[in-house]
C-alpha cells in the first residue's frame, strides 16, 4: 500500500486511475468499512487502483478546536487496518487550513487530476469548504469530473446508526460491548506505562498505569472492565481499572491493567489496552479491606469471561 501524508506530495504524485473512498474515518467502524470495501471491490471489477482519501486528524481540530471529538483510534492504528483492507494507495493527509478553504468544485478538481474515475461516501459524507458538498452535490456535477458515484446507505445494528458519535456515546456510557460491536474490534487504548502511587502491588494487584488526564481519547465510563494488554511482544488477559480511585481520593484519571501470568515492571514501556467488557462501576470503599474483597470478586468474574466478554461455559 503506497501512503501519501502530505497535500504537496498528492499534488506531485502521479496516480493510476482509481476508485476512492471518501471520509474523515475516525473510527473506521463498520459503516466505513463497508464503504472501503464496497469502493475497494468496484475497483477490482472495473480494472482500477483502489484508494482511501482520508485526513490523519478530525477537521474540528482545524476548524473549531473547541468542539474537536474525542479520539477514537490512534493515526498509527488507522493506517495499520488500512493495511489490510486490500488498498492500493492511502491518501491520509492532515486537514489544515489550506484543505478547509478548498472549495468542493476545487476538491473534486484534485480528485480528477489524480485520475479518480469513481468515488465512494457515505450518506453523511459532506466535503469542500463549508461542507457544501455532499451527496446531493455529487449527483448533480459527477458527470462534468468524468466519475462514477458509489453511494452507500448509513449501515444500523439492532436499530441504531452505526457512527462515530454513537460509538463515543457508547464508550462514555461504559457500554464497551455495543461500541465494540459497532467498530467491528476491541476499543484500544495506547500509552507507555508511568509510575503510579503502587498502591495496587500492596493490595496484591500490581497494575501497569497509564495517565489519561488531557488525552484527547474517549474515555470510557470509570469502573472495572475485562480486556487484554499487549506488552513486550505478548497479549495478557487482564483486569482493567479506569477512574480515579475514589477510595484513596486521587484526582488524576488513570487506567490502571493487572495482566494475569506477567511478572516484573513495564515502567516506561509502551502498551496497547484493548477493552472488552465492563464488569461493575467505579465504587468509594470504606475500608481497604472491602476493597481488597472485591477486587477478588472482580478477578474471579474477569477470569471467568471468555475474549468476546462472555462468560465461560463452566460458571
Amino acid at each position: 500500500m503506497k501512503i501519501i501524508s502530505t497535500l504537496d506530495e498528492l499534488k506531485n504524485t502521479k496516480l493510476t486511475p482509481s476508485a476512492s473512498a471518501l471520509g474523515t474515518f475516525d473510527g473506521l467502524h463498520k459503516g466505513h468499512q463497508k464503504v472501503i470495501a464496497s469502493t475497494c471491490r468496484y475497483a477490482r471489477q472495473n480494472g482500477l487502483a483502489s484508494m482511501v482519501f482520508t485526513f490523519r486528524n478530525h477537521p474540528m481540530e482545524a476548524l473549531m478546536p473547541e468542539l474537536e471529538p474525542p479520539r477514537l483510534l490512534s493515526n498509527g492504528d488507522k493506517e495499520a487496518i488500512l493495511g489490510k483492507m486490500d488498498i492500493d494507495v492511502l491518501v491520509n493527509i492532515p486537514f489544515n487550513q489550506e484543505v478547509a478553504r478548498m472549495s468542493a468544485e476545487g476538491f473534486l478538481r484534485l480528485l480528477q487530476d489524480k485520475g479518480v474515475r469513481a468515488v465512494g461516501i457515505g450518506m453523511n459524507f459532506s466535503f469542500g469548504a463549508g461542507g457544501t458538498g455532499n451527496v446531493q452535490y455529487l449527483d448533480k456535477v459527477h458527470d462534468d469530473f468524468g466519475m462514477t458515484i458509489l453511494s452507500c446507505p448509513l449501515l444500523t445494528l439492532d436499530g441504531e446508526v452505526v457512527s462515530s458519535t454513537n460509538i463515543r456515546s457508547a464508550i462514555r456510557e461504559g457500554n464497551i460491548h455495543k461500541a465494540n460491536y459497532m467498530l467491528g474490534r476491541p476499543y484500544v487504548i495506547r500509552g507507555v506505562v508511568s509510575h503510579g502511587d503502587q498502591r495496587g502491588r500492596d493490595l496484591g494487584f500490581p497494575t501497569a498505569n497509564l495517565e489519561l488526564t488531557g488525552e484527547k481519547i474517549a474515555i470510557p465510563a470509570f469502573g472495572v472492565y475485562a480486556g487484554e494488554v499487549y506488552a513486550r511482544g505478548q497479549w495478557y488477559k487482564s483486569m482493567l481499572n479506569i477512574g480515579n480511585n475514589p477510595t484513596f481520593g486521587t484526582r488524576e484519571i488513570r487506567l490502571e491493567a493487572h495482566l494475569f501470568g506477567y511478572q516484573g515492571n513495564l515502567y516506561h514501556q509502551p502498551v496497547a489496552v484493548r477493552i472488552m467488557e465492563k464488569v461493575r462501576d467505579e465504587k468509594k470503599f470504606p475500608s481497604v479491606d472491602l476493597l481488597i474483597r472485591q477486587l477478588e470478586k472482580d478477578k474471579k468474574a474477569v477470569l471467568l469471561m471468555n475474549l468476546d466478554g462472555t462468560r465461560s461455559s463452566d460458571t
